[in-house]
């Protein structure tokens, strides 16, 4: 008597689990204004109308190219969503903080690492300068020619208004040479 209350309940559960199904099924194709009727629905799931489930199949294979992500229900086509930059600070223009003499470096590598700057960064083309941090502390941030530089390391040579500017590369750097530039204090925005 146990195993024949147990069939009664697995027959009853798929039946509820096929009536969900069929349900499910037809008020999606209702929502879409699909023609099917409830009757055509419930022969695609039973599997005995051959018509139509090869009907089915076709429309599977159409609904492939609408993108429909059930049945019946057509996926909204959404932009990418693009993370958003944040917003990067407007710098102008200060006060003049003087003349210096200004020379080149660029990247060296000692085992094979990239030598990282007094500060701990890696230096940066037009971002990093060395500089005296008596004079311009570490983070401080200067204008040369409407570049705005940050003070991230400093240099055995580089004392009172002198300062070094990151380059790339060696021939950047030898390109350079020594010029006199005047650094401007940055006023952000």
């Amino acid at each position: 008597m146990n195993s024949f209350s147990g069939k009664k309940r697995i027959t009853g559960f798929l039946t509820l689990l096929c009536i969900l199904l069929l349900s499910t099924t037809a008020l999606a194709a209702e929502t879409t204004g699909n023609d099917q009727t409830v009757n055509q629905v419930q022969s695609e799931n039973s599997g005995t109308d051959h018509q139509t489930i090869q009907t089915s199949t076709e429309n599977q294979t159409a609904s492939a190219s609408t993108e429909e992500i059930g049945p019946g229900i057509k996926k909204k086509e959404t932009e990418p969503v693009k993370p958003e930059e944040p917003a990067k600070p407007v710098y102008q223009k200060g006060e003049s903080l003087g003349l210096f003499s200004a020379t080149a470096y660029c990247p060296g590598e000692s085992n094979g690492k990239q030598s990282r700057t007094y500060s701990g960064t890696i230096p940066q083309p037009q971002h990093t300068i060395s500089a005296d941090i008596t004079l311009l502390p570490l983070g401080t941030k200067v204008m040369i020619d409407d570049i705005v530089y940050t003070v991230e390391d400093i240099g055995s040579g580089v004392k009172g208004n002198k300062i070094d500017i990151f380059f790339a590369s060696r021939r950047e750097a030898l390109d350079f040479g020594r010029q006199t530039k005047e650094l401007f204090a940055v006023i952000e925005q």
